[in-house]
């Protein structure tokens, strides 16, 4: 049983007490009656609303899932300088950030001035690379 056909069985509860309230001059069990039937509407909607948003957020899972598996995977060129070249995009790649987490980091060139360390750096892992 869902939670909607819960809420309406507690409404139709909450209807039949309402007419049986007709016959017993308590204010205070009408007003408390009055709230109870008046949550419970507000429950029915707000599931109502929730269900809606829990289809469309299956729905999104559903076209991503399939986004994923039709696209491409990227596979990467190693090049002389010791980094990845990736078919289609500008720039070098790190290595080190590709092999172990699957993530193009474009490294940058390192000043002339300190080629000795390194002529390429990555500014995530800050590998340094030489050409061979």
């Amino acid at each position: 049983m869902d939670v909607m056909s819960l809420i309406q069985q507690a409404l139709d509860a909450s209807n039949k007490l309402r007419e049986l309230s007709k016959k017993i001059e308590d204010a205070e069990f009408k007003m408390l009656l009055a709230d109870l039937h008046s949550a419970l509407a507000d429950a029915k909607l707000e599931s109502g609303d929730l269900k809606m948003k829990l289809a469309l957020a299956q729905e999104q899972v559903h076209s991503l899932q399939q986004e994923l598996k039709e696209k491409p995977q990227a596979r990467p060129i190693y090049s002389s300088e010791g980094l990845y070249d990736f078919e289609g995009e500008l720039g070098r790649f790190c290595t080190a950030c590709w092999d172990v987490r699957q993530q193009k980091v474009r490294v940058s060139e390192v000043a002339a001035d300190f080629h000795f360390a390194g002529r390429w750096k990555c500014p995530s892992c800050n590998s340094r690379y030489c050409p061979e």
